[in-house]
């Protein structure tokens, strides 16, 4: 039973990857005997693994068959994500400022934001994913309210996804920078409905960029893109190791 658990968990991780990098393209039918296939393993805790995707989003079932294709990004999916996410983040921003927001959770944020813009600079994109997602985590994570920290949580896959959509835009990356310091500047100055509408203004605008980015389809080209920024960026991080 500890074996497949394994195994499942070794799947899940290896296809939400293939998702995220795009090799698995929205509205890419997922095959459980291909995959089976390519990670050698019998084809249960790839199924197992696939359910699991499924109710995260990332798949859909086909037609209702018991076959799934990569989850499709359309204009409707984005708005509502983000209105979702609008509704959680301004909810978190207001309780954390009820608790008090502490100097030194202050400069934590702070520290975030700049690892953001030291990666931005050198180019390193996944990195800087990761400190853009860090820091949202952690505004929410200081509202100390549990259901909204796991609504937020519940979402984080399709924002992750969302994300490296902004290897096809490279001053997303920079305006992230900007909206975040926005943030953090209204925070410092002890001005509540400037934090508050600066957090409002991020997600909006995020919406909008992605939207804008996405709301068409990606072409064959964009998809080669996004496969070629990916698979550099992880042969970038073997070479630095």
């Amino acid at each position: 039973m500890e074996k497949d658990s394994s195994l499942t968990n070794k799947a899940y991780e290896t296809i939400r990857q293939q998702i995220f990098d795009f090799d698995l393209f929205p509205g890419q039918i997922v095959s459980d005997y291909l995959l089976s296939k390519e990670l050698n393993m019998s084809r249960t805790p790839i199924r197992q693994a696939l359910i699991r995707l499924k109710t995260e989003g990332l798949l859909e079932e086909q037609n209702g068959k018991k076959n799934y294709c990569v989850a499709n990004i359309t204009k409707e999916d984005i708005q509502d994500l983000f209105d979702f996410r609008e509704g959680i983040e301004t909810t978190a921003f207001m309780l954390a400022w009820r608790r008090g927001i502490t100097p030194g959770q202050l400069a934590e944020l702070q520290e975030i934001t700049d690892q953001m813009k030291s990666t931005h600079a050198a180019g390193q994109a996944k990195e800087h994913f990761f400190y853009d997602q860090h820091f949202h985590n952690e505004l929410v994570a200081l509202s100390g309210n549990k259901r909204l920290i796991k609504a937020h949580d519940e979402i984080l896959l399709q924002l992750t996804r969302m994300r490296f959509l902004s290897f096809l835009e490279n001053s997303l990356q920079s305006k992230a920078c900007a909206k975040h310091q926005a943030i953090l500047d209204a925070i410092g100055q002890q001005d509540y409905e400037g934090g508050r509408q600066a957090v409002i203004d991020h997600v909006r605008s995020s919406c909008e960029d992605y939207i804008n980015l996405f709301g068409n389809g990606l072409s064959a080209n964009s998809l080669c893109l996004l496969r070629y920024f990916t698979r550099s960026q992880e042969k970038d991080g073997e070479d630095t190791r």
